[in-house]
């Protein structure tokens, strides 16, 4: 620990007393010229606050860095586990801020005085989030908080109440670290190195998903809680798979080969539930959410119909033959039908990288996703080749397998490598059952496709003046970005504001690039997922309040694609590439 640091008492000091240049009764502005100053309050804890914003220097960040030390934890399994870290550290502080500040919203109540204590609440999923994060460089750990310090009518320093209000964030911080409960957190540790086993055995094996027998897979209602009274999970016996943990047990459950996958059944059977639950399996969940062990490959992404979503530059010949006065290897529309929105995510899932797309019957076009024979035979001049006319070279020729929810058409039955029936939310693999029936497929031999390599070309003012705004509503999830709007309401794997946070700041830094057009989308979407949260680990030192200000949560290169592919008034250059 380095003692250069300005002690946290000395700052007490100042705000407490009434003597010459101290700030107790000044002008909350005279906080500004004690704040950014980096503060040691024990040996292995310091404190760090920044303003959100210079016109209301009571309103701030504060950045609390515990070393690894301090908490008692193995720094080697730090370094292997660093999600698993913060994530835990972070449920564990938001608890106890969260009983701080409601103890001083009590306390303040009956008098004109605001102060609030705020910490990053994390959901469900184990992911990173830049509430709580892990400094590889400094074996530290970061904690933020937003604080609301409170003032004599808005305009004077009370330095008695800031003082104690800082010594009680610090002191809860510190005597929670000393109570760390290292049984708890073990057991919580050796659930997450089992889910990355799972995802081990998953790649090693030739599994896109994998669903563990016990799983609890429908939620209350339109929460992410499991649902108490449903039926656990059970895997059909031909798919079901044993596999090996590091401490010496197993885990089975249901193995979804890489390929075709056909999960059918009468309606409410169980199939867009089970559908859903493997959507949520590109993130680890917290013990007790029921979907502990459902696991799928990383890179799936959602590819359902998305009616009026902006398209542009998109090479669409893949799935369309012609499109009457439009060139269907630049496509551009404001407003995209069912049939073109479904095929730009499919094309944009293959071309950002993606292994595993999902596509659920019931929100999709039904003209893209099939042609029967006898309309095959009656309108002979359609444009649209459907989807199960393409799927099965989409598989061979990029190793792009896929799980469909069917329910109204046995097409895919026909060219499905497997086939899962639900029936009252139990599993049974009838692949066997199908191909016994002798079904032929009506799907004719299309020309071979391309795909388009993309790249960005703007056509805004690069980074003056950019409006940078998100909103999150029941009904909507949009991304502001100065000229550029982007709906993300159909993107399912969103779940959180703070993931749109994440995804203005990716876009924010992609457009304010000059050299953006000299790589793919997909090469940059990854570069930003990677070194996001390693910008944020500096954000206390820059004099951006806009990222201080907003919670983060992690996203995927799928989603950062996603954004961009979908910002209006966004322009692209296409590139062939032959498969």
């Amino acid at each position: 620990m380095m003692t250069d640091f300005t002690k946290i008492r000395e700052l007490k000091k100042v705000l407490r007393s009434n003597g010459q240049g101290n700030l107790n009764g000044k002008p909350v502005s005279l906080l500004l010229s004690r704040w950014r100053e980096t503060y040691e309050y024990v040996d292995g804890i310091t404190v760090k606050i920044v303003p959100l914003n210079p016109k209301y220097p009571a309103n701030v960040a504060m950045y609390i860095n515990l070393d690894a030390d301090v908490l008692g934890i193995d720094e080697a399994e730090i370094e292997l586990y660093p999600a698993f870290y913060e994530d835990y550290l972070l449920r564990y502080y938001s608890g106890l801020m969260e009983e701080l500040s409601e103890k001083y919203t009590a306390n303040n109540k009956l008098e004109r005085l605001l102060s609030k204590i705020q910490c990053q609440t994390p959901d469900c999923r184990i992911i990173r989030r830049s509430g709580l994060l892990f400094n590889r460089e400094e074996q530290t750990f970061v904690l933020k908080l937003f604080v609301l310090f409170p003032t004599g009518a808005g305009v004077s320093i009370l330095g008695e109440r800031i003082s104690r209000m800082i010594t009680d964030i610090l002191k809860t911080v510190e005597e929670g670290s000393a109570l760390l409960d290292k049984v708890e957190l073990r057991e919580r540790l050796a659930v997450y190195k089992k889910q990355v086993t799972l995802r081990a055995f998953c790649r090693e094996k030739g599994y896109v998903a994998f669903v563990a027998d016990g799983s609890i897979l429908p939620r209350k209602g339109d929460s992410e809680e499991p649902l108490e009274t449903a039926v656990s999970f059970a895997s059909p016996e031909r798919l079901r798979v044993e596999v090996p943990m590091e401490d010496g047990s197993t885990i089975s459950g249901m193995g979804i080969p890489e390929g075709i996958t056909v999960i059918t059944g009468a309606g409410f059977s169980g199939k867009t539930t089970l559908l859903e639950a493997i959507e949520s399996g590109i993130y680890n969940h917290i013990p007790g959410d029921g979907r502990e062990f459902v696991v799928a490959e990383q890179s799936l992404a959602v590819t359902n119909a998305e009616d009026g979503r902006y398209v542009a530059n998109e090479d669409i010949s893949m799935f369309f033959s012609e499109i009457p006065f439009q060139d269907i290897r630049n496509f551009t529309t404001k407003h995209a039908s069912g049939s073109i929105s479904q095929a730009a995510n499919i094309i944009e899932a293959i071309g950002g990288g993606s292994r595993l797309v999902t596509i659920d019957e019931d929100k999709s076009a039904t003209n893209f996703m099939i042609r029967d024979e006898l309309m095959r035979r009656i309108v002979k001049d359609e444009v649209i080749i459907p989807f199960t006319d393409r799927i099965r070279s989409i598989t061979e020729q990029k190793g792009v397998s896929t799980i469909l929810v069917i329910g109204g058409s046995g097409e895919y039955l026909k060219i499905a490598d497997t086939v899962i029936l639900m029936h009252q939310y139990v599993a049974s693999d009838v692949t066997e059952e199908v191909k016994e029936l002798k079904l032929f497929s009506s799907s004719e031999e299309c020309p071979e496709f391309t795909e388009s390599e993309r790249t960005v070309l703007l056509t805004g003012e690069g980074t003056k003046s950019l409006l940078l705004q998100t909103v999150c509503t029941e009904d909507s999830k949009k991304v502001i970005c100065g000229e550029y709007s982007v709906d993300m309401t159909a993107v399912p794997s969103l779940k959180t504001n703070e993931q749109l946070h994440s995804l203005a700041k990716a876009l924010r830094s992609m457009v304010s690039r000059e050299d953006i057009c000299e790589e793919s989308l997909c090469e940059l979407s990854a570069e930003y997922a990677g070194k996001m949260f390693e910008e944020l680990l500096q954000e206390q030192k820059t004099s951006n309040p806009v990222y201080r200000g907003w919670w983060f949560d992690e996203i995927r290169k799928e989603e950062i694609g996603m954004c961009v592919n979908r910002a209006r008034g966004m322009r692209f250059a296409t590139k062939p590439v032959v498969l």
